[in-house]
Formats: C-alpha cells, sequence, structure tokens
C-alpha cells in the first residue's frame, strides 16, 4: 500500500512539470508556424512586386486614425500599377459566373496593431473558382472557432474604390471604404498577427 501512495505521489509531482513541457512545445510550435507564416508572406509580396507600406502612409503616423479615411486617398495608394498587399479575413465568397468567384474580404484585428482606422476597409475579388476551391479544402477549419483562426493575406490588383455606408451606434452611419479588383495570390495566415 505504502508503494502504491508513493507511486501515487510522484506522478501528481510530476504532472505539472509535463503540463508545462506540453505548454512550452505548444509556444515552440506557435512560434515556428508564425515565423513560417511571415516568411511565406514576404516572399509573396517579393513574387508579385506588392505594394505593403500603404497601410502605414494611411495612417499618417498615427497609431489610431479617428478621422474618415477618404476615397481619393486609398485611390492613390491602391491603384497603381502594382498589386497590394492586404491582410485580413475572408467575410463572404459569392459565385460570379461558371468559372469566377467574388471573394469579400475585411480588415481586422491581424492586419495590423500598430495601425487601425476608424474607416472599415474591405476588398471585393474576382477570384478563379478553381483557385479559391483548393484554397478551401486545404484550409478546412478556415471557418470554425467563431472566426478566430481565418485570416489570410491576399495580393490583390484594385481597379476601383467606392464607399458604401451601414448603420452604426446609435443610427450613426458609418463609412466603408470597399476595393474592387482581382485576386492576384492568397495565403492563409490563420491567427497570426502581423
Amino acid at each position: 500500500m505504502d508503494y502504491l501512495c508513493a507511486l501515487s505521489w510522484r506522478l501528481l509531482c510530476k504532472l505539472p512539470s509535463r503540463k508545462k513541457t506540453t505548454r512550452k512545445a505548444e509556444q515552440a510550435e506557435a512560434k515556428r508556424v508564425e515565423q513560417a507564416t511571415k516568411s511565406a508572406l514576404g516572399q509573396m509580396v517579393l513574387q508579385t512586386n506588392a505594394v505593403d507600406n500603404w497601410v502605414t502612409h494611411l495612417s499618417r503616423g498615427e497609431k489610431f486614425r479617428s478621422e474618415p479615411i477618404l476615397t481619393v486617398e486609398l485611390e492613390s495608394m491602391w491603384l497603381q500599377n502594382r498589386p497590394i498587399l492586404f491582410i485580413g479575413s475572408i467575410r463572404d465568397i459569392a459565385t460570379q459566373d461558371q468559372s469566377h468567384y467574388t471573394i469579400s474580404i475585411e480588415s481586422s484585428l491581424y492586419g495590423s496593431f500598430e495601425h487601425m482606422f476608424n474607416t472599415e476597409l474591405q476588398l471585393s475579388l474576382i477570384a478563379e473558382k478553381e483557385r479559391i476551391d483548393n484554397f478551401l479544402i486545404k484550409h478546412p477549419d478556415l471557418f470554425k472557432n467563431s472566426g478566430f483562426n481565418n485570416g489570410v493575406a491576399v495580393v490583390a490588383q484594385i481597379k476601383a474604390v467606392r464607399t458604401t455606408y451601414i448603420s452604426g451606434a446609435e443610427d450613426a452611419r458609418e463609412d466603408v471604404k470597399i476595393g474592387d479588383g482581382k485576386l492576384v495570390d492568397i495565403l492563409y495566415t490563420g491567427n497570426v498577427l502581423f
């Protein structure tokens, strides 16, 4: 009986150590995934020659820009000969025609904690069905966990910028700026923050 008590005590004492080891392993894996995702994002930007600094310019050096973003500001940054990098999450996917979807991407917390805007930014992109279907097959858990794991980075060639309005708090009207264009590339970023 004393042997069983000693053995039980020994196992109980090691339990927190096992939890600590598991937590360290999970943290190491999360760090590895973060580094691999950021590296893949860097490669995507290089391969597509995407503009990846428009958020910094749009912020005007402020961490939180409270004044509205004008359409003309986005036009000067998004309507270029080069595509843009946009980090956010998939809001919706709809059939455009037999071989294309329209994919809606909205800015999200994954994008940047360094620069935030009072104006909501979105993209509405035409994408090949086959490409998006393969992407969804490769990432079947994209829309699970209440959207806390659905971050994506897209490279898009924007053709037009438009404004729509939604009702906000206390019946206030809020601007939503939408860039219409074509998907150039997409990368699953999960819950990695940039």
